[in-house]
């Protein structure tokens, strides 16, 4: 019905002289029909005018279909009421079917005009809202091409910024000072390579990445950077989840930090191992936790290391809102291991 509704604008945009010979010419057919079915013969003398002044409210306009409503009454008296061939009328009863014919028809007449205006409103406004999806589509587009820009810039300026302190690190003699710049060169580096993958794995048109792309993406890269040929596996057991780019940059560090401090510090002579990297949701919580199955902690001695990967990863975590420990992964074995866990807020 809507269809019809839509498909009748042409009709209606016809001349005005066109519209009125035509809804002549249909009433007039009625009335043949109602004279070739069922004759000269007395009742339902208005029933076959009810479909022409449909069909006139559905193709033209108001105007026609209060045309046709009179005209419709006017031909039944002359040729189907009592008297025939006069406008007079001698039965109240066909004065009364009459005024009930010209009510419903000049009622269908109004409802149908009704209905066009209603529709022709309705696509006006599928029709503007189709141009505002559009634009919102093209701005959507234009922001994701402009975020990967920015993105796309800021990896080439730490790729060599990072390229400049390792340059650096090689011309001081003094070991501790070469290593922290080697160390802050390797970092940045790090953040270069996750804003590579912020920039991969993040949803077209939106500032979020999609939780477990990105951190399976992230262990490759440490895989390629930092095991190498080391007899150790790099695993990933992480839910998809969207997560803003905002914070999904300190995960990726925490990440990084972790992992790298596991990779240095819980498999010494070439021991072979395992370092797995989960992410959940809990509740209203993530829970990102990094495991090994290391030599782990011993009290006793004293730490490996200057500790900043750890003070990072605790700075960190307290930008997310959450908290990080760390515990042995199997304790009481050989080789307890150590898992560190976050939990910080989903939103």
């Amino acid at each position: 019905m809507e269809r019809l509704f839509l498909l009748s604008a042409r009709s209606r945009g016809l001349p005005v002289w066109v519209r009125y010979v035509a809804t002549t010419l249909i009433v007039v057919v009625c009335l043949l029909l109602r004279l070739w079915i069922f004759g000269h013969q007395p009742g339902l003398p208005f029933l076959m005018f009810f479909p022409a002044v449909i069909l006139v409210g559905l193709a033209f306009d108001r105007g026609t279909g209060v045309y046709a409503a009179l005209l419709s009454g006017l031909l039944s008296v002359w040729f189907l009421v009592e008297p025939t061939g006069s406008l007079g009328i001698d039965k109240a009863s066909d004065l009364l079917a009459l005024i009930l014919f010209l009510a419903i028809a000049l009622f269908t007449a109004f409802v149908m005009e009704a209905l066009h205006v209603a529709l022709r409103r309705l696509a006006q406004e599928r029709q503007g809202l189709a141009i505002a999806n559009a634009e919102l589509a093209d701005m959507a587009k234009a922001r994701g091409t402009l975020l990967s820009e920015a993105v796309h810039r800021a990896r080439n300026d730490l790729q060599r910024l990072a390229a400049t302190l390792h340059l650096q690190a090689g011309a001081v003699q003094e070991a501790s000072a070469r290593r922290a710049l080697q160390d802050a060169s390797s970092r940045i580096m790090a953040l270069a390579r996750i804003n590579a993958r912020l920039d991969e794995h993040r949803n077209d048109g939106h500032a979020v990445v999609q939780s477990r792309g990105f951190l399976e993406g992230l262990a490759q890269d440490l895989r390629e950077a930092a095991v190498a040929l080391r007899p150790i596996a790099l695993a990933v057991q992480a839910e998809d989840h969207a997560v803003p780019m905002a914070r999904a940059v300190p995960i990726g560090l925490i990440v990084n930090e972790l992992v790298g401090n596991a990779l240095k510090y819980a498999f010494p002579d070439e021991m072979d191992g395992r370092v797995s990297v989960q992410f959940r949701r809990d509740g209203e919580d993530f829970v990102l936790a990094v495991e090994d199955n290391g030599i782990g902690l011993d009290p006793a001695k004293p730490p490996q290391g200057s500790g900043l990967g750890t003070r990072i990863s605790r700075a960190l975590a307290g930008q997310l809102g959450g908290g990080i420990e760390a515990i042995a992964a199997t304790p009481g074995g050989n080789r307890p291991g150590l898992r560190w866990t976050m939990r910080f807020p989903a939103t």
